[in-house]
């Protein structure tokens, strides 16, 4: 991808992807807007030339932020709740209530497809996360901890295929599994809730988180980091099974770290790289 100029825009949820994604475009001489739709972040406030806090329902303000600042090219990155945001639109101004009428698929990706035309109406290019972040997804193999026992591997096998397909469906990215069994799926709630969900029915588990077959790189590419790791020890689970060249791995020193010392095995399957939407384009 070539050099861009102008201002990048970060609309952000929460988590810690948005300011990774801010302090590597500041390093690259990116100016940069941080305006933070859902939760607070002093991370944030602090990598980012510019912080903002308002609601998505605000997409009138949204927009005149944007245009004010010269913004070129935005990034949406973060956790955010699909009845929150979809709460938000409802209740918002009149042109956060046209974009929510827009929208017939209300899964993640169409719906946030339909904001990243609107934005492009509007001559705001949405930009792909991996541009910043490419060097952090996660290598094929075994990350951290011993390599699964058997009947673990084979409940890697189901997790992944499992979580594909709901992903596909755009219901969740994340299955959790024991002895060949499906504990818990995501929905709505997160990874985390899905996590705590399964996990508490028994120790032991495998989580798998997985992305779509076709996964769109400039939103909700999968991303995982230490508060995965994290949540996966509070349940006692064993395995956090990921697809290489697809998931994106926050910290990943700091993962390996906090899987060691909890006996976790974080593993990555090999699975076909996410492919740049300008060379899609290009072959189209």
């Amino acid at each position: 991808m070539g050099a861009v100029n102008g201002t990048l825009a970060i609309l952000a949820g929460e988590g810690r992807l948005p300011v990774v994604l801010a302090a590597r475009a500041r390093a690259g001489g990116r100016r940069v807007l941080a305006i933070q739709v859902r939760g607070a972040s002093p991370q944030l406030a602090e990598a980012a030339d510019v912080y903002v806090r308002t609601p998505l329902g605000e997409v009138g303000r949204l927009l005149a932020l944007l245009q004010g600042e010269g913004v070129t090219e935005v990034l949406l990155a973060g956790r955010f709740s699909r009845a929150a945001v979809h709460g938000d639109l409802a209740g918002g101004d009149a042109a956060a209530r046209r974009l929510l009428e827009t929208v017939r698929d209300r899964g993640d990706q169409p719906f946030l497809s339909a904001v990243a035309s609107a934005l492009g109406r509007w001559g705001i290019r949405v930009g792909e996360q991996l541009a910043y972040v490419g060097d952090l997804l996660a290598p094929p193999g075994v990350l951290a901890g011993p390599p699964p026992a058997p009947e673990e591997a084979a409940d890697v096998q189901v997790a992944v295929r499992v979580a594909r397909h709901l992903a596909d469906l755009e219901v969740g990215q994340t299955v959790v599994v024991k002895g060949g069994a499906v504990l818990a799926v995501e929905a709505a709630e997160g990874t985390d809730e899905a996590i705590r969900r399964g996990g508490s029915m028994a120790p032991g588990a495998v989580v798998a988180k997985v992305g779509r077959t076709q996964q769109d790189p400039r939103f909700d590419v999968p991303t995982v980091g230490p508060d995965t790791v994290a949540t996966l020890a509070a349940v006692r689970a064993r395995v956090l099974a990921l697809e290489a060249h697809r998931t994106i791995l926050l910290d990943p020193a700091e993962v390996r770290h906090a899987a060691q010392a909890s006996g976790i095995t974080v593993v990555a399957v090999d699975a076909p790289p996410l492919r740049p939407r300008d060379a899609e384009a290009g072959r189209s």
